[in-house]
């Protein structure tokens, strides 16, 4: 087959002009071209096959996200073929907002969060459920005589808003409380308004703020903890999700994402020091301390990796009983657990991960 072709190749202003040449030389001359221009600095995204793909976190960095940024400095993404941005959040962020508008690919939050999201009709899915148990607490000082949720009523109780409040909301509704009851606010970063009386109950995660709290001074017995769990409400932590455009159309860039992250999660829970260390050169804010966060690696590595479950993956039952719950109180409309989550891209991600790894 011939064909006639005018391609013109510049190079430092020189003029070559190709004609009548087979389809097959023509394909070559092509990838001569295209190495010569990526050579020379003139590339373009044919000259890499990286795709770009951003990764919203619900908070800050620190060793709750350790599994992701151990896979980011150790390249496991650019195996895969994904050049990964982790972007850091924060209180007035909410990632799944985040992925629904597109501003995102991919997203952390709590899967209890998630579930009153598609509830609500925003098109996300969870793809790997990385923390089996959440460690979300709620503490106050021993003085103030709080004890248990009936206590919260004229109080000033500190949640994170926009990404956090499910639990809470159904703890009250479970404790037959109005919120109209409880002066809730909306808690940040910092501790200290708890710490300094201006809160009397504050949320605190059990790898985080709990430890912060009692680094600065309290002791364990200052302070009185009001753990979810103890109240039913026992949710799995965070999740990895997507929206459901992306997991359609994209389910290759699902698996591979995952699976960098499987990698990741695995090796920060097996060398805890270096993960931190990892996590530790990523903070931008410099405000973290190897100390603390090694203290988190250590918890967090108990929400993650759990006997019986491998690490990432979805149990249909766990996601059944916390739709459950909430529909009791909190949400108005069904749901299923498989409009929430799927494993299909953790089941391939999981059976490839040894063959990356060889």
């Amino acid at each position: 087959m011939e064909i006639n072709v005018g391609l013109k190749a510049i190079k430092n202003g020189g003029l070559i002009k190709i004609r009548d040449v087979s389809l097959c030389s023509l394909v070559v001359i092509l990838g001569v071209i295209l190495v010569v221009a990526c050579a020379l600095g003139l590339t373009t995204s044919a000259c890499s096959s990286l795709q770009p793909v951003s990764l919203q976190l619900q908070w800050v960095t620190q060793a709750q996200f350790a599994g992701y940024y151990v896979a980011l400095d150790k390249g496991w993404y650019l195996d895969e073929g994904i050049d990964l941005s982790i972007k850091p959040g924060g209180p007035d962020l909410t990632p799944i907002d985040l992925v629904v508008d597109g501003e995102r690919d991919f997203g952390t939050g709590l899967l209890a969060d998630l579930c009153i999201a598609v509830q609500e009709g925003k098109p996300v899915i969870s793809i790997g459920q990385i923390q089996q148990k959440n460690g979300l607490l709620l503490i106050a000082k021993e003085a103030s005589g709080i004890k248990q949720p009936k206590d919260f009523v004229g109080k000033r109780v500190g949640v994170w808003l926009g990404s956090w409040e499910a639990q809470f909301n159904t703890l009250m509704a479970n404790e037959g409380i109005a919120l109209q009851d409880v002066e809730v606010i909306s808690q940040g970063f910092s501790m200290d308004p708890f710490i300094k009386g201006d809160m009397d109950v504050a949320s605190a995660m059990i790898y985080n703020e709990y430890h912060t709290v009692l680094e600065s001074g309290l002791g364990t017995e200052d302070l009185n903890v009001i753990d979810y769990a103890d109240y039913g409400l026992g949710f799995p932590g965070d999740t990895l999700f997507t929206s459901r455009q992306l997991a359609k159309q994209h389910p290759d860039l699902c698996i591979r994402m995952l699976r960098a992250s499987l990698r990741g999660w695995q090796y920060a829970i097996d060398y805890p020091e270096e993960a931190v260390d990892i996590v530790l050169k990523y903070d931008e804010s410099g405000v973290q301390t190897r100390l603390h966060q090694l203290s988190m690696m250590n918890e967090i590595s108990k929400l993650v990796q759990v006997p019986r479950r491998d690490i990432g993956y979805t149990d249909r039952t766990t996601v059944k009983q916390t739709i459950y719950i909430l529909r009791q109180k909190v949400m108005s409309g069904p749901l299923q657990p498989e409009d929430v989550y799927t494993n299909d891209f953790w089941e391939q991600a999981y059976e490839q991960q040894g063959e990356t790894t060889d």
